[in-house]
C-alpha cells in the first residue's frame, strides 16, 4: 500500500506539531518545576516541623500520664527513651522496606 503525496504531508504536519507540542510541554513542565522548588522546600521544611512538635507533645502527654511533670529530670529522661524507642521503630520499618 503506497500513500499519496499529500498524505505524507499531512503525516509530517501532524509529526512535526505533535514533535513541536512535546518540546513545549517540557519547556513549560521544567519551567514550573524550577519555580515551585522553593515552595516545595518550604512545604517539606513546615511539615518536618510541624511533625516534630507533634511528636514533643505525644511525648509530653505520655510522660505526664505516668505520673512524671514537665521539666523534671524523670520527664526529660522519659522523652528521652521515647525519642530512642520511636528511632528503633522508624529504622526498623525504613530496614524493612528494602
Amino acid at each position: 500500500m503506497q500513500l499519496s503525496r499529500n498524505a505524507w504531508t499531512i503525516i509530517h504536519q501532524v509529526y512535526d506539531t505533535v514533535h513541536m507540542a512535546l518540546w513545549a510541554l517540557l519547556v513549560a513542565g521544567t519551567v514550573f518545576l524550577l519555580l515551585h522548588i522553593p515552595q516545595m522546600r518550604d512545604a517539606v521544611a513546615t511539615a518536618k516541623a510541624q511533625r516534630v512538635q507533634e511528636i514533643a507533645q505525644e511525648n509530653k502527654l505520655y510522660c505526664e500520664k505516668w505520673g512524671m511533670r514537665a521539666g523534671t529530670h524523670e520527664h526529660i529522661i522519659c522523652t528521652m527513651d521515647l525519642n530512642a524507642i520511636r528511632a528503633k521503630v522508624e529504622q526498623r520499618i525504613a530496614d524493612d522496606s528494602f
